[in-house]
């Protein structure tokens, strides 16, 4: 039974790297490059968020379960990429709702063997957050409204994975009651009409929670080593630092023709996918069973790249310049891309190398 999960790993993350291809092909149609294959562009949130995050995320949950049959939600939220197939849209969208029940069903089951440990509490809202999002998807075909719930999925899973790798730092009980008052407050904002009083609420609670981390994570520490630990410290800095101005941009920016796109990107890109880069030299190696944690400064290169191009992407959203936003969108996917590639790069000659040792 080991052996057959050791085997299901490698075709399972293949499958995650699909759907990341996918949602970064769509993310380039939908920011005006003229290419094959559009019909996928109307999907490009619902894949990198279901298709690709919460398959990996739910492909880290499942592995140390060391339970074949566990292994089906990930696989399942993976083929939510079917999607984009003509006519199989609903099926898609059952596939992301069944992907989201059964991640919140591992970590259910993960607050069964720990009760009252807060990250796994956590994760499960998180979990919670992603469903009802996705529920939100079919029931309305809208994506506004799913976009504040898969901001809490992510918001409430990447807060739940900085708690677990900090919690030997000594922080406060007071401090520990000030981030859930945070997480709650998020809660209470995204609960009452978010596109209304709603989005204020939201906001300042994602100001507190940045702030909150800056001040208790291990982010300073890190900051003075070398190597990965410095690099990850660097995307984490990056990331809460998004999550300020993208709760800024969320109470003070008034309704443009992309002011929708600056706060959604600010998030998703700014915030969440510098956590990923943060956490993706930790997270590979454990999803595909191995000890090593691949780091090579280039990697600070395509963190920058995807960070830079973010910026790009926000002054062509201010000034309307379209070209300028299109080549913003290459720009990021090259890096998300790379990044990606450089890890497994890495990996790959590090096993051929221990072989050969």
């Amino acid at each position: 039974m080991r052996l057959l999960l050791s085997y299901l790993r490698i075709p399972l993350m293949l499958l995650a790297v699909v759907n990341l291809v996918a949602g970064l092909w769509a993310g380039i149609i939908r920011i005006g490059w003229n290419i094959p294959l559009t019909s996928v562009a109307a999907h490009h949130g619902a894949i990198m968020l279901g298709g690709f995050l919460t398959t990996l995320i739910a492909l880290e949950k499942a592995i140390p379960l060391k339970r074949n049959l566990v292994l089906i939600i990930p696989a399942i939220s993976a083929m939510s990429l079917i999607m984009v197939i003509p006519g199989y849209y609903q099926v898609g969208l059952y596939c992301l709702v069944a992907g989201s029940f059964g991640l919140f069903l591992i970590h259910a089951y993960y607050l069964h063997l720990h009760p009252r440990d807060a990250s796994i509490i956590l994760m499960l809202i998180g979990a919670g957050s992603l469903m009802v999002g996705n529920v939100m998807l079919m029931k309305t075909q809208f994506y506004p409204s799913s976009f504040p719930w898969w901001m809490g999925f992510l918001l409430f899973t990447i807060t739940a994975e900085r708690i677990e790798l900090s919690k030997f730092l000594p922080v406060s009980a007071s401090m520990k009651k000030l981030l859930a008052g945070f997480l709650v407050l998020f809660l209470l904002g995204i609960v009452a009409p978010f596109h209304g009083i709603g989005k204020y609420v939201s906001a300042l609670a994602m100001i507190g929670i940045a702030i909150w981390m800056l001040r208790h994570d291990v982010i300073r520490i890190g900051l003075k080593k070398k190597g990965l630990i410095k690099f990850s410290s660097v995307a984490l800095l990056i990331a809460n630092g998004w999550l300020i101005v993208d709760g800024l941009f969320l109470m003070l920016m008034n309704e443009t023709a992309y002011s929708y796109d600056i706060m959604v990107h600010s998030f998703f890109i700014g915030y969440a996918f510098a956590m990923i880069f943060a956490h993706g030299p930790i997270i590979l190696p454990g999803v595909l069973g191995i000890i090593y944690k691949p780091f090579h400064p280039v990697l600070y290169a395509w963190l920058f790249l995807v960070q830079g191009s973010l910026l790009f992407r926000l002054v062509a959203d201010s000034i309307l310049n379209l070209a300028w936003r299109k080549w913003s969108g290459i720009f990021t996917g090259m890096g998300i891309l790379l990044y990606f590639i450089t890890l497994v790069l890495m990996v790959i000659h590090e096993r051929f190398h221990s072989k050969v040792r």
